[in-house]
């Protein structure tokens, strides 16, 4: 049996096994004493406090921020206390299952080793000496699950904390950073790992939530560079905080209450607006459009257009449909101008029309028929010219002749306005 014994039970100590400390030697050799009795199910929690005891160390070795960061939104308990004295005392306000799921995601814990601890958890919930059942754990269980963790925890080195995303934290919290800091941060950030991207990410985004100087401000110079790196599921996260701050405003935790503001603003910096979800981002187009309409509506408006043509260009041309009808009404009534011409809005709002598809295009063609907003100029003879122009330019990105029919129809609608 002794030959059979993985060398966690069989050496369990810093000879084999150097990331472990005493505590964790001596959880391990009594888990071997009881396995020796044929008490398994005792010798499996023992192997599990081991495993949770190492996974503290890895967590504090780290960085803690970055766990709590990552760990925001995990149901369960997850209050570390920084003023415990022992291990024990710092994690008692933490469940365990949180610190399992921190540690897979900041990949401390690899998945293999993760499901391990499931089981474990499994077993000691219905299969330990406080819970009959009709599959109590075996010799073979115990065995397979430490030779898990043996090779998928316990002979993985501790994390270097200066090789990994936990190093930007103190530099951006600490200080306003120069020219220098913020260049030598942002190579480490392109630096970085694909699982460190997304802490990095994670924890930005709480900075920027937070809104504390000077972290925040660092931040938002760094942010654009882990926006270049982070993934579309990544950067669909922002979008959904940005949505959940709309939908449930107390959930803002900030002093100043004002998250969402810049959550928007780094979203507009770095051209992420269309990852905010289509309800959100409907109402951002919505008040921005109701801005244009003031600006066309105003006498010697046309400054005013143009500044509120910026104002709605800069979250881009990611109008969702639920908006199309009520955003590009605006646009194109400021596109084909009044009786006097038209500002330089329409220039400001081009990427507006240069990136329509052929669906946006047809409804757009549509609009010049049907909309009443649209067709309210175009008794006059510059807004009517620039309608047709503007028809003209999208009659030659349809593909077929029929949607190409669509819009001589809707010129000869114009010339009886």
């Amino acid at each position: 049996m002794t030959e059979s014994l993985p060398a966690l039970l069989e050496t369990p100590d810093g000879s084999l096994f150097p990331v472990l400390v005493d505590r964790e030697g001596e959880l391990l050799s009594q888990a071997r004493k009881l396995f020796d009795g044929g008490f398994y199910d005792h010798s499996l929690l023992d192997v599990w406090n081991a495993a949770v005891s190492n996974l503290r160390r890895r967590v504090e070795a780290y960085g803690v921020d970055i766990f709590q960061s990552t760990v925001k939104d995990e149901a369960g308990r997850k209050r570390f206390d920084r003023d415990g004295d022992t291990l024990a005392e710092r994690w008692s306000g933490v469940d365990d299952l949180v610190l399992i799921a921190g540690c897979t995601r900041l990949g401390l814990l690899n998945k293999k080793a993760g499901k391990a601890l499931e089981m474990i958890n499994w077993m000691r919930n219905h299969a330990s000496p406080s819970h009959d059942s009709d599959d109590p754990v075996e010799k073979e269980d115990v065995i397979a699950l430490v030779l898990i963790l043996q090779k998928n925890l316990f002979e993985k080195p501790l994390p270097d904390p200066g090789h990994s995303a936990s190093s930007l934290f103190d530099p951006i919290r600490r200080s306003a950073l120069g020219t220098e800091g913020l260049s030598t941060l942002q190579d480490q950030v392109r630096g970085l790992r694909t699982p460190d991207i997304r802490v990095a990410f994670g924890f930005m985004l709480d900075l920027i939530c937070a809104g504390a100087d000077p972290a925040y401000n660092n931040t938002v110079q760094l942010f654009p560079t882990v926006w270049e790196h982070a993934n579309d599921d990544l950067k669909r996260l922002a979008g959904l905080r940005y949505h959940s701050l709309r939908v449930d405003p107390d959930s803002d935790e900030s002093d100043d209450k004002k998250a969402r503001d810049r959550i928007l603003y780094i979203l507009t910096q770095v051209g992420g607006i269309q990852y905010i979800p289509d309800g959100a981002r409907a109402t951002i187009y919505r008040r921005a459009a109701k801005l244009l309409e003031t600006a066309k509506e105003t006498s010697y408006g046309w400054k005013a257009e143009e500044e509120a043509a910026r104002s709605l260009a800069q979250f881009g041309p990611y109008v969702p449909s639920i908006a199309f009808i009520e955003v590009y009404q605006e646009i194109l009534a400021v596109w084909c101008g009044n009786y006097w011409g038209r500002s330089g809005a329409h220039a400001i709002l081009a990427p507006f029309i240069d990136q329509l598809t052929v669906d946006q295009i047809r409804i757009v063609v549509q609009m010049f028929v049907e909309n009443d907003r649209v067709r309210s100029e175009l008794y006059q003879t510059k807004p009517r010219r620039q309608a047709e122009a503007l028809l003209d330019d999208l009659r030659g990105k349809l593909p077929l002749d029929a949607h190409k029919a669509e819009v001589d129809g809707a010129k000869r609608s114009i010339e009886d306005a």
